[in-house]
């Protein structure tokens, strides 16, 4: 993971804006998650099962990173999934996933 994306995202779990794991479905049901970031080494069968939640609940989300990477950030094994539920946050994380994405094209 990007330096800058980590650090929204550390920042995010300081502010205590943040759901791992199931989780993240209830935020969802909530409107309380804004961005979710599932890992891109997660399974394929739990992909399809968060993605399909997300859907039916309208929360963007972006496939980044890997389980561990995810996991260290909230001090854990592996995590699947995070969801940021501060707006300001998952916006300024998404800007930095693209603009990440698009340094690698050139």
């Amino acid at each position: 993971m990007k330096e800058k994306v980590v650090n929204m995202i550390n920042f995010a779990i300081r502010a205590k804006k943040y759901t791992i794991g199931e989780s993240v479905i209830a935020s969802s049901k909530n409107s309380k998650a804004k961005l979710a970031i599932i890992a891109l080494d997660a399974s394929d069968l739990t992909k399809k099962r968060y993605r399909n939640k997300l859907n039916y609940y309208q929360v963007p989300y972006i496939e980044y990173g890997t389980k561990e990477e995810i996991g260290n950030l909230v001090h854990k094994n592996e995590v699947s999934i995070i969801a940021i539920n501060d707006i300001n946050i998952a916006k300024q994380i998404k800007k930095l996933i693209k603009e990440d994405e698009t340094d690698g094209l050139q």
